[in-house]
């Protein structure tokens, strides 16, 4: 299943996946999780948002908000760090697979945002240690108690996004278990933030932090 999702994050259409994000109200939401985490942290400190994808939350957030300090953008799409940098002008993007970075700190914040849904997730926060990151954002879905897929059955998806509907299912990662795995590799959940979008699901933005 992670190679037939990784496949299909490398063919969907950016268009497909903007639309299909804002029509939700994701983007909107995750963008809202983004921006209070973001509100933390002084001008001069350094964010690496993984799994940045094309940068669409970034259209409802303030003009600022991804000018404050460093941050660098990694995706395993390069054409979707390409839209990135159209979107937000210079930005720093790495093509990168958080299953297996290649990256190495001092990151000090780092940021995934509905990216664990899509790979080996408790291999995938490994990457956080080796990024050297004292405080961790990561935006989780949650689904309502009767529903267990990603995506919401019966509603309509635009083109290349069927993919995740029909055949590269993602799997959604519960918050207990997100903190548990944190856990183990020394982060202590500070925050939760829900965030509502379409169908009755939330974005759950979890703040985590490694004490000095």
């Amino acid at each position: 299943m992670r190679e037939l999702l990784r496949e299909a994050w490398l063919a969907i259409e950016p268009a497909d996946y903007e639309q299909h994000m804002a029509g939700i109200g994701q983007a909107q939401a995750n963008a809202e999780l983004m921006a209070a985490w973001l509100a933390t942290m002084a001008p001069t400190e350094t964010v690496l948002v993984a799994g940045a994808g094309t940068g669409q939350m970034f259209d409802f957030l303030a003009a600022d908000a991804a000018g404050a300090g460093r941050m660098v953008f990694t995706d395993l799409n390069p054409v979707f760090l390409a839209r990135l940098r159209a979107r937000l002008g210079e930005a720093e993007t790495i093509v990168d697979d958080i299953e297996a970075t290649q990256l190495t700190g001092p990151y000090p914040h780092s940021a995934v945002t509905l990216v664990l849904e899509h790979v080996d997730w408790r291999r995938a926060l490994s990457s956080f240690r080796r990024w050297e990151s004292r405080r961790v954002l990561t935006v989780i879905q949650e689904n309502p108690a009767d529903v267990a897929s990603a995506v919401t059955p019966g509603r309509t998806v635009p083109g290349t996004m069927n993919v995740f509907r029909d055949r590269a299912r993602p799997t959604l990662v519960p918050l207990a278990e997100l903190t548990d795995a944190m856990a183990e590799l020394g982060y202590q959940l500070e925050q939760v933030q829900p965030a509502p979008v379409s169908d009755g699901k939330r974005m759950l933005g979890c703040w985590f932090v490694r004490p000095s």
